[in-house]
């Protein structure tokens, strides 16, 4: 009940990164290979380093190609997996997005999720294992976000958005995410308040025109605090399991005082370790 009541007010995050990214994507590129090199070596490195690291506090070394290869350390390093992906597909995005069959986009993420999540929770039967691979390891499940991201970002989509139009939108969609998420719930679906359902789609593509619509404003946030964690973000969100792992005191302390102390408490451990390695050494274990 927790996660169907909480978790619909949270579930924008990872769509907000992907989106971002796609954002500050251009897709008319002459030169795609250096754009690979740039954005793959400044994740991929970071993601290996992680990986060990994750897999080491696990006490379990025996799983460490396991991990390299499906992402499995840590659920922070899926989403990197993720967004590699995303960056060696933007050539075929961006030829999708200016063509005329554009729209099919917007299918690939709610038709993935119907065949590979909904239909086996509605059926009770489990999807064949190499099957359920391609959708567990694989992008499809966010591919609306960094597409839409792709279309705002290099004008393919030119609209104007009434903020009050979609914060009225955004509160009812958070509605319809409880209403699935407790359905989900009677299923025996323990991952009930998962980012990865129709009604979450609705609800993150509602925030993140939001967040378009504040960006087309111009509008430019000035808090100190804000503005280090935007700095040091890459490096809370590698390290930020972690403190979970081994700071269990904050099991017992309410949500979101927690958060804030994890946050917090990263952000401590990426300035230390920034300022101890300077900032070459930084980059590359992904500190900021």
């Amino acid at each position: 009940m927790y996660q169907v009541f909480c978790r619909p007010f949270i579930n924008y995050a990872v769509a907000t990164f992907l989106f971002l990214s796609g954002f500050l994507t251009k897709i008319d590129n002459d030169n795609w290979i250096s754009f690979y090199k740039k954005r793959i070596k400044r994740v991929l490195i970071p993601y290996l380093i992680w990986t060990v690291l994750y897999t080491l506090s696990s006490k379990n070394i025996g799983k460490l190609p396991n991990n390299l290869i499906t992402a499995k350390a840590a659920a922070p390093l899926y989403y990197i997996f993720v967004y590699i992906q995303f960056v060696l597909l933007t050539p075929l995005m961006g030829k999708l997005a200016k063509s005329k069959f554009c729209h099919l986009g917007w299918l690939i993420a709610p038709v993935s999720v119907i065949v590979f999540k909904y239909y086996w929770l509605l059926t009770g039967t489990q999807l064949n294992s190499h099957i359920n691979l391609i959708w567990v390891d694989s992008c499809l499940g966010w591919f609306t976000f960094y597409y839409l991201g792709l279309l705002l970002g290099n004008g393919i989509i030119k609209k104007e958005y009434s903020l009050k139009v979609l914060m009225i939108f955004y509160l009812v969609s958070i509605l319809f995410q409880m209403a699935e998420g407790y359905g989900w719930l009677l299923l025996g679906e323990v991952n009930c308040g998962s980012q990865v359902k129709l009604s979450s789609y609705l609800t993150s593509s509602l925030f993140l025109l939001i967040i378009y619509s504040i960006l087309q404003k111009g509008c430019e946030y000035r808090n100190s605090l804000i503005r280090v964690i935007g700095d040091y973000s890459f490096g809370i969100y590698l390290c930020h399991i972690m403190v979970l792992r081994y700071v269990t005191i904050l099991n017992a302390v309410p949500y979101p005082i927690n958060s804030a102390i994890v946050v917090l408490l990263s952000l401590f451990i990426c300035y230390i370790g920034d300022r101890f390695c300077g900032g070459k050494v930084s980059k590359v274990i992904g500190f900021r």
